[in-house]
Parts: structure tokens; C-alpha cells; sequence
């Protein structure tokens, strides 16, 4: 159900038939973490999980209904730790490696990494001295830069310098370039969300509908995924992206989580 030149807005008329059958559903419910469910930040250390939203996942994730899943390009530990809930699954490094829910996951391809990722560290950080505010975040299985924090001029010489430093790695088919908001990431090729969504899936039982709900381009793997099998929710409109409905902002995110949490019968017409 898509329309001409861009996704659905959920909330409309044109999704109520969806929207509608969502009451006494179970759903597998997978969720991105910046941009959706916190505010990105010019520092991404500074992101916190309000009182609120965490109320709400922990309701969804105590439910016998519904499965909860988290995945975010942050490493494992960094994510848990910003949520603290038990009873979810987690997804670190873009589904690299997954924990939570009697699920243990890593990738074959991540630790056979995570040499060429130290050493695609090592170069990277000793090429961006001199940027203020670029920064190099090694995450075991994969690195990043980001550079929302440096000067807008100098953006374009740290885009040049992150791809000379991954030619070498590209090359060599060991490593592959996620783009995201901000920042430019080197992990192990042949790996997305949309492919640790489908893992995930495979392995619950009991008839779950799928939801993703994201907000950046690493999220298009999921959307493209369960483009026929579920539903896909980007955060904010765009003609782009392979998500077939779209949420106005993270306060929407919050409105059909509360109404899937407390009664799934609100979900009517605007």
C-alpha cells in the first residue's frame, strides 16, 4: 500500500485498513535507536532513553504478545547499557552480533574482521588529527567517523579520507562502507539489518507480524526485507526510502507505541 512518489503516512486514512488490523496481533516489534527512539545528538555519548519511552518498551516486552527487538549501529554493550531492559533482544554493529530473548548471535564474518578493523582504526585516527571535532569510534566489529561536530568546510577532505583509508579494504572484499547520518562506517561486507532482522525471525515462533520502525539510510535493509512480509515505518517522510508507510516525527513513534502498549483498539482514522 503504497502511493505514488513516497510512503503511506500511518496515521492517515489511506493506512486505516492496516492500522486496523493491528488489534490482537501479535507483533515482532524491531526498532532502530537514534533518530527513533532518542534524538540524534551532535554527541552520541549524550543520547538517554527517557523514563517514558523505556515504561513503554518494557510494558511491550513483558507482554506474552509481543517480541521487541532493538538494532542500532552502536556496539552491543553501548546499546544495552542506553536501554537496560532485560527482556528484549539486542542487535549491536547493524545486526552483527545479537544477544537477548535466548538468542546469541555473531556474525562468522565479524570476528574474522576485526583485525582489518583495528587496522583501518589505527590509520583512520592518525589521519583525522588536525580535524576538530571528527573522531573515530572503534567498535569491535566495525569502525566509524564521524564528523557531525566538525567544521562544515572540512567535511568534504574527511569524506576523501575515510574512502582513501577503505580502498585498500574494499578491495580486498573484506570490508564494506555503511553510510549513515554524519557519520561513515567500515564493517564486515554482506551484512545489514534487513538480513539480522530475517535471522532473528526465523528463529520466533508463534505467527509474529512484523514492524520496523527506523529513521536512517542503514534502515532501508529493513525496510527492503519485509517490504511483503511485514511493516515498515520510516520516521519521517521521504520519497526515497523502501518503507511503506512513515511516521511525522519521534513523537508519532512514542503515539504507536503507547497505542500497540495500552489498547490496540485506538488505532483508528484521523
Amino acid at each position: 500500500m503504497k502511493e505514488r512518489g513516497g510512503p503511506v503516512y500511518f496515521f492517515g486514512a489511506e493506512a486505516s485498513s492496516v492500522s486496523g488490523t493491528l488489534p490482537g496481533r501479535s507483533i515482532a516489534l524491531f526498532l532502530d535507536f537514534d533518530g527513533t527512539l532518542v534524538p540524534i545528538q551532535k554527541d552520541p555519548g549524550r543520547c538517554a532513553l527517557s523514563g517514558e519511552t523505556k515504561s513503554q518498551l518494557q510494558s511491550l516486552a513483558g507482554s506474552d504478545r509481543h517480541f521487541v527487538a532493538v538494532l542500532s549501529g552502536r556496539a552491543l554493550s553501548d546499546i544495552k547499557s542506553r536501554i537496560g531492559i532485560q527482556n528484549i533482544c539486542y542487535g549491536g554493529n547493524h545486526g552483527l552480533v545479537i544477544s537477548g530473548k535466548g538468542m546469541r548471535f555473531v556474525h562468522q564474518e565479524a570476528s574474522r574482521a576485526m583485525r582489518a578493523i583495528d587496522r583501518a582504526a589505527q590509520k583512520l585516527n592518525k589521519e583525522i588529527t588536525g580535524f576538530p571535532g571528527a573522531w573515530v569510534e572503534q567498535k569491535k566489529y566495525s569502525v566509524s567517523l564521524h564528523y557531525r561536530l566538525a567544521d562544515k568546510k572540512a567535511i568534504p577532505e574527511l569524506k576523501k579520507i575515510f574512502h582513501e583509508v577503505s580502498a585498500g579494504f574494499l578491495r580486498s572484499k573484506v570490508l564494506a562502507v555503511m553510510k549513515g547520518k554524519k557519520v561513515l562506517e567500515l564493517m564486515p561486507a554482506s551484512w545489514d539489518k534487513g538480513l539480522a532482522v530475517l535471522w532473528i525471525l526465523n528463529r520466533l515462533e508463534g505467527g509474529y507480524l512484523p514492524m520496523f520502525i527506523g529513521d536512517d539510510v542503514t534502515d532501508e535493509a529493513a525496510f527492503r526485507e519485509l517490504k511483503k512480509r511485514g511493516i515498515t515505518i520510516r520516521v519521517g517522510k521521504s520519497k526515497s526510502t523502501l518503507a511503506n508507510f512513515y511516521l511525522k516525527d519521534r513523537q508519532e513513534v512514542y503515539r504507536l507505541l503507547e497505542s500497540i502498549r495500552v489498547q490496540p483498539n485506538s488505532l483508528k482514522k484521523e
